[in-house]
């Protein structure tokens, strides 16, 4: 069998490859379902089979966007115009490490660690993610009208209404609205038409990537409240009326 020119310089490149990445090799933290609210570390750690590595550089990667980079002195560049403000980064002794204050949904992702050494370069990535959340719920009456609203929901979520053990969503009028904010925090809002009852009314809201039911509140109904809220509103309307016909006499003087 003959060799080529090409087939040893192949052959050359290969194993130059290989010799160059079992000198120097980068570890990360593994993947993270972060809790909401509370702080997250990414460590990029350096290490080689031969004493005496230098690094040239290192690097925190989001998708394209560059987080920050330490050079060979140790001095670190913050890139915060492509990146999101939430984070920090630290370095000490061959480990750059990318801390969050808190995770919200728009940082949830791929994060790569590069690295560029006198013994070669080496990546390793990680994924940031989020547990299914959501901050707070509120509720509203007036009239038929009742409205519940959840805040900060992550991933996504959908409201169903409740009375008793019947799932009303499919048999009564209701209309759902959502909103994302500037950190990706999805806003639920859910406002249905209901009557009076002596039994509360259940609002809950279902995370659409799990099918489970992670926050709910109840509407209490009564009687009283049901007239006391109709008796206002005819009022209102008498009043109203009256002004309108006072409004017609004024103008025809």
């Amino acid at each position: 069998m003959r060799f080529t020119a090409m087939h040893i310089l192949l052959w050359v490149l290969t194993a130059l490859t290989l010799t160059t990445q079992e000198l120097v090799t980068t570890s990360v933290s593994p993947n993270i379902t972060a809790e909401r609210g509370k702080q997250v570390t990414l460590d990029c750690n350096v290490s080689s089979s031969l004493n005496g590595l230098s690094v040239i550089r290192m690097q925190w990667w989001y998708g394209t966007s560059l987080l920050c980079s330490v050079d060979s002195d140790g001095n670190i560049t913050p890139h915060r115009e492509s990146a999101p403000s939430l984070f920090h980064c630290e370095y000490k002794h061959g480990q750059l490490s990318l801390i969050f204050e808190r995770i919200v949904p728009l940082v949830c992702g791929k994060y790569t660690c590069k690295l560029r050494s006198d013994r070669g370069m080496a990546n390793a990535a990680t994924w940031v993610d989020l547990q299914e959340c959501y901050g707070n719920v509120e509720d509203a009456s007036s009239g038929d009208k009742h409205t519940c609203t959840f805040h900060h929901v992550y991933p996504d979520g959908d409201v169903h209404w409740f009375h008793g053990s019947h799932n009303l969503s499919d048999l009564a009028k209701h209309t759902t609205t959502k909103q994302v904010d500037n950190e990706g925090w999805l806003t639920v809002r859910s406002e249905m038409l209901m009557k009076h009852s002596d039994k509360p009314y259940n609002c809950s809201l279902m995370n659409t990537k799990s099918g489970r039911y992670i926050g709910s509140t109840l509407i209490q109904i009564s009687r009283m409240l049901y007239t006391i809220q109709s008796e206002m509103e005819l009022n209102h309307r008498d009043m109203c009326g009256h002004f309108c016909v006072f409004q017609s006499y004024l103008l025809s003087q």
